[in-house]
C-alpha cells in the first residue's frame, strides 16, 4: 500500500467549510435567525467563487479528466454497484458529475437567496433590483431548491458510505488527511 495525495488543503478546507455553512444556513432559518442565515448564504457564495477559481487555477487538468459524458458516469455507477469498477484516485466519473450537480444546486440556493424576501421586512441583498413578483418567485424556488439540495446531500452521503462500508475505500479519512492509500498507481 502506498499513500497518494488526492486532495490539497484548500480543497479540503472548502469542503468542510461548505458543510458547516450549509448546516448553519439550515439551522439559522429553522430558528428564524435571518441575519445569521444571510451571513451563511453570503459565505456560501464566497466559498463557491473560491472553489471555482481554485478549480480553474490549480486543478483544471485533473477536474477536466472527470468531466466525461454523463453516460460514462452511469456506466461507472453500474460497474461500481457490481463491485467491478476500477480503483480511482480522486473523483471518478460519477463523483465528478456529482460535484457539478451539487455545486449547481448550492449555487442556485445561494444566489436565489440574494433576491428572496419573507414579506415580513427581510429582503435579500439584490431583491430591490427586481420586481416584487420576481422576488416572490425566487423566494418560492429558494424553498423548493432546498428540498433538492437535501436530496443531493443524501445521495452524496449514501455514495460516500457505500465506498467506506462496501468498497472498503475510506473517502472520509481521505477528505480529512488529503491522502488515500492504494495498492496500484493511479489510473
Amino acid at each position: 500500500m502506498r499513500k497518494i495525495k488526492i486532495w490539497d488543503s484548500p480543497t479540503r478546507l472548502f469542503h468542510w467549510a461548505l458543510v458547516i455553512n450549509i448546516l448553519a444556513a439550515w439551522y439559522t432559518i429553522e430558528n428564524r435567525m435571518i441575519a445569521l442565515h444571510e451571513i451563511a448564504g453570503h459565505t456560501l457564495i464566497a466559498l463557491l467563487i473560491f472553489r471555482l477559481c481554485w478549480g480553474l487555477l490549480a486543478q483544471l487538468q485533473q477536474d477536466l479528466a472527470t468531466l466525461l459524458p454523463p453516460i460514462s458516469a452511469m456506466h461507472y455507477l453500474i460497474q461500481s454497484l457490481k463491485l467491478e469498477a476500477h480503483h480511482k484516485i480522486g473523483h471518478n466519473p460519477a463523483g465528478g458529475w456529482m460535484v457539478i450537480i451539487m455545486m449547481s444546486v448550492i449555487g442556485f440556493q445561494a444566489v436565489s437567496g440574494l433576491f428572496a424576501n419573507d414579506d415580513l421586512g427581510f429582503s435579500g441583498a439584490l431583491s430591490d433590483y427586481v420586481s416584487k413578483a420576481f422576488s416572490d418567485k425566487l423566494t418560492q424556488l429558494h424553498g423548493l431548491n432546498f428540498d433538492l439540495l437535501v436530496a443531493v446531500i443524501w445521495i452524496h452521503l449514501v455514495a460516500v458510505f457505500f465506498y467506506v462500508l462496501v468498497k472498503q475505500d475510506n473517502l472520509i479519512k481521505a477528505m480529512i488527511s488529503g491522502y488515500k492509500s492504494c495498492e496500484r498507481p493511479p489510473l
